[in-house]
């Protein structure tokens, strides 16, 4: 019995471990955590472009590198457009459909802003913020693949 608790506790660890990338938290108890307002939060939105976020709605702001911006972009806008405008921060120039603004930020500055964190490859964060309709951040989070999580994000635009 109690080898075969240890060859599923290593099974279980190494799956865990495979779904580390370069693009995930270093410290994966940061990555998607799962509740909002976590501390130092809730804390005023910086503006990204065209006076967004802003009070009176909530928002989600897309953090992204250029290559899987459209795709993201477009797939999360889908989702969540009836409830949040969505804003993008690019690491570089892309198309981002469905966003109704975007900034272009090679030097990171809008992620430091938002405290995003730096993902395990040391490159610009590829995650999300939520903001909400007093432009606040209530939440933010590295997250590979946004458009694949979408449900959380409205799962949390519902919990505001």
């Amino acid at each position: 019995m109690w080898v075969a608790a240890a060859v599923g506790s290593v099974v279980l660890l190494s799956v865990a471990q495979r779904q580390e990338g370069p693009l995930a938290d270093p410290d994966q108890a940061q990555q998607r955590i799962g509740f909002v307002d976590q501390p130092p939060l809730p804390l005023p939105a910086p503006t990204v472009a065209d006076g967004l976020p802003a009070v009176g709605r909530p928002t989600v702001v897309l953090f992204l590198r250029p290559g899987d911006a459209a795709g993201q972009c477009r797939d999360v806008s889908r989702r969540v457009a009836s409830t949040a405008p969505v804003v993008a921060v690019l690491a570089g120039p892309a198309s981002c459909p469905g966003a109704a603004a975007v900034r272009v930020d090679p030097e990171g500055r809008t992620a430091a802003a938002y405290g995003m964190r730096v993902p395990v490859d040391g490159g610009p964060p590829v995650g999300y913020a939520i903001v909400d309709d007093r432009a606040r951040i209530r939440y933010r989070t590295l997250d590979p693949d946004p458009a694949g999580n979408s449900r959380e994000i409205t799962t949390i635009l519902a919990a505001l």
